[in-house]
């Protein structure tokens, strides 16, 4: 597969990612989040995960955001959320650091499909490579003129916020390649989990644990 939604992956190098976010719309997607708490050595500790739910379409759109921020003229993107409710959108920012020129960028991508998946899909990979740079992160930020207030020592999810992926061009095409497979396989698992380090490894350091649901259309 070469071109998707009228995207070119081979000319990716030359797609703005907000024009593409103005060209495909809102996303429709349903996102919630949840806490479960982990053993070890030092006791019981707990970490958040974010749950995002959605068509087989709308997996496609967030990959292509995630691939034009990772190759693309420009590294952030805003992709709004259309479904209402408190999370208004997923902002997308692609770390482009010094080493990152000319000669290391990525300027293409290159998808085959993969008909076969697992719910824990990087795993045992994921527990010995470079989670710094090949692992992309989760977080939550306030939207302008708001703020997400604290209380019981979490945050108020009940006020408007933005569920943030961050990560280096790498981590992200391969976050978009997953979901790709993830969007077009014949019997997908019934969700994909993207833990933090001590289980399943999928995502970077401090970063939430993600969870993704493909739902019928």
């Amino acid at each position: 597969m070469n071109k998707l939604m009228g995207v070119n992956f081979k000319k990716l190098a030359l797609i703005d990612a907000n024009k593409l976010v103005d060209s495909l719309g809102s996303l429709n997607c349903t996102i919630q989040f949840g806490c479960h708490s982990y053993a070890s050595a030092g006791g019981e500790y707990e970490i958040s995960r974010i749950c995002i739910s959605s068509n087989a379409e709308n997996l496609q759109r967030l990959a292509l955001v995630l691939l034009a921020c990772a190759i693309g003229t420009q590294s952030e993107a805003y992709l709004p959320i259309g479904t209402g409710g408190p999370t208004k959108g997923i902002q997308i920012d692609s770390e482009r650091p010094s080493e990152y020129n000319p000669f290391h960028q990525p300027k293409s991508f290159t998808y085959t499909p993969k008909r076969k998946l697992k719910r824990y899909p990087w795993y045992p990979w994921s527990l010995t490579c470079d989670h710094w740079t090949e692992l992309p992160g989760f977080d939550l930020d306030d939207i302008p003129g708001e703020s997400l207030h604290i209380f019981d020592g979490r945050k108020d999810l009940r006020k408007p916020h933005l569920v943030c992926i961050y990560g280096y061009p790498k981590a992200f095409m391969r976050l978009a390649r997953l979901l790709l497979d993830y969007a077009s396989t014949d019997i997908p698992p019934e969700q994909i989990d993207l833990e933090i380090g001590g289980g399943f490894r999928g995502v970077s350091a401090a970063s939430y644990e993600a969870r993704f649901t493909r739902i019928a259309d």
